[in-house]
């Protein structure tokens, strides 16, 4: 189970924008908001001028499981997972 550094254990409200850090595509609690800095759910850190609101690009496999975790955990593995 992941409770992670942001506290978003059953958070599935997140926003898919890309790292100029890493040139990769992250996910961003949208609690984030407001802050000089974002944190992924991976717990990549990167100031908001090094942030780009564009889902495009190549996505962090550990913001995918640590996401695909919270969906089970929000909705049970049945209500999610197509069959």
């Amino acid at each position: 189970m992941y409770t992670g550094a942001i506290g978003v254990r059953d958070m599935v409200d997140v926003q898919w924008w890309r790292s100029a850090y890493d040139n990769r595509v992250h996910a961003f609690g949208n609690e984030e908001a407001g802050r000089d800095f974002g944190e992924a759910l991976c717990e990549h850190s990167v100031p908001n001028s090094k942030i780009t609101c564009t889902d495009d690009g190549e996505r962090c496999l550990a913001c995918m499981l640590i996401f695909g975790d919270l969906l089970a955990d929000t909705y049970g593995e049945a209500g999610w997972r197509a069959s």
